[in-house]
């Protein structure tokens, strides 16, 4: 059996975080997000009826009933087009909050800020719709409630809803940049798919050739250059998009509020440093060990919330939704492949260069 000696580069592996820090924070002085999120400010209704109160508050079924029974004002969809397509509050609005520079300008134009808002998502574990809520709270808007049972409850209760597109919503989302970057909206989701399983059994093959201690072929050192391939990937709509990519991140739950927004602003720029390092074949046992301890916080992270049944996206390779099974298949082909970088293979194929 080989002898899986991993050698950690912590000094290089430092280096690296710093640079993301220092990069991350440097690239997002040009008018990115704020290192500390705004408090939320959203509180509970008590009883079953609307609060008269400025503010955001939190309002179950009956409330929300009440709210579109009495044409209070908008009904808003935190949701994504293509879940609103399949089905949403009949009457409501799409404003999707991971590209409010597209949804929000046409509902401003209808909406005066001294009107009720009621918003929804999904369900009760999503924050989608409490996070639209801030936003609008922030343009000036008074009076908003978040209904905490979503699309979901909803639908439970037998009440009616609509499908089909938000006809006052352009057909197009996001900007070129970020369209461009957002892969989970243009690749079929049978090609990603086909690429996590190729993914996964090429790491498995890769633990195989080590454990024979087979490292003259052209694979270990292959295998490295696609996990830099990944996450250079997968870093590039996370960069695009801060203010989405930081709901991602709160979506998760664990993360205190006040590091959610500097989590967001450095860790795409350590997956973005790392990746091209590995590509480039430099400093490849630190950056594998970046990596790789990236890609087991995350099967943490996600098996974690798989077990709590908290409702989240990864935020991987755009704004569309992957099942967890999903990214857990990826991860654990991508923790595989790191593996050559952990080790020094002394080959001229996949040497560990420091």
């Amino acid at each position: 059996m080989a002898d899986f000696r991993l050698q950690l580069r912590w000094r290089s592996a430092l280096l690296l975080v710093l640079a993301a820090i220092v990069t991350g924070l440097i690239y997002n002085g040009f008018g990115g997000i704020a290192l500390v999120a705004p408090q939320d400010t959203a509180r509970r209704a008590l009883g079953t009826g609307l609060p008269v109160e400025d503010g955001i508050h939190l309002v179950g079924l009956d409330a929300a009933r009440q709210f579109i029974d009495q044409a209070q004002g908008p009904v808003v969809d935190a949701r994504s087009p293509e879940q609103y397509g399949e089905g949403h509050i009949s009457g409501a609005v799409n404003c999707y909050v991971y590209e409010l520079e597209t949804y929000l300008p046409p509902l401003l134009e209808r909406v005066a800020l001294d009107d009720p808002m009621m918003i929804y998502c999904a369900g009760a574990d999503c924050e989608d719709s409490r996070f639209l809520a801030q936003t609008m709270q922030e343009l000036g808007f008074k009076r908003l409630y978040v209904y905490e049972g979503g699309f979901e409850n909803w639908k439970q209760a037998g009440l009616a809803i609509g499908t089909g597109t938000d006809s006052t919503q352009p057909a197009a989302t996001g900007s070129g940049v970020r369209q461009a970057a957002d892969f989970s909206r243009y690749v079929p989701a049978w090609l990603w798919l086909a690429g996590e399983l190729a993914l996964l059994a090429f790491g498995v093959w890769i633990l195989v050739l080590l454990k024979r201690g087979d490292t003259d072929s052209f694979a270990p050192g292959l295998a490295l250059r696609v996990v830099g391939l990944v996450f250079v990937l997968a870093s590039l709509y996370k960069i695009v998009s801060p203010a989405q990519f930081a709901r991602i991140v709160d979506n998760y739950q664990i993360l205190p509020p006040a590091t959610v927004n500097f989590t967001a602003i450095v860790l795409p720029w350590l997956e973005l440093i790392s990746g091209l390092l590995l590509l480039a074949g430099l400093v490849r046992g630190g950056a594998s060990l970046v990596l790789a301890g990236l890609t087991l916080v995350f099967i943490a992270a996600i098996s974690f919330n798989l077990i709590r049944g908290v409702e989240f996206d990864c935020g991987c390779f755009g704004s569309g939704h992957t099942p967890p099974w999903r990214i857990l298949l990826r991860d654990a082909g991508l923790l595989l492949c790191c593996l050559p970088g952990l080790r020094n293979l002394g080959t001229a194929g996949a040497q560990n260069t420091d």
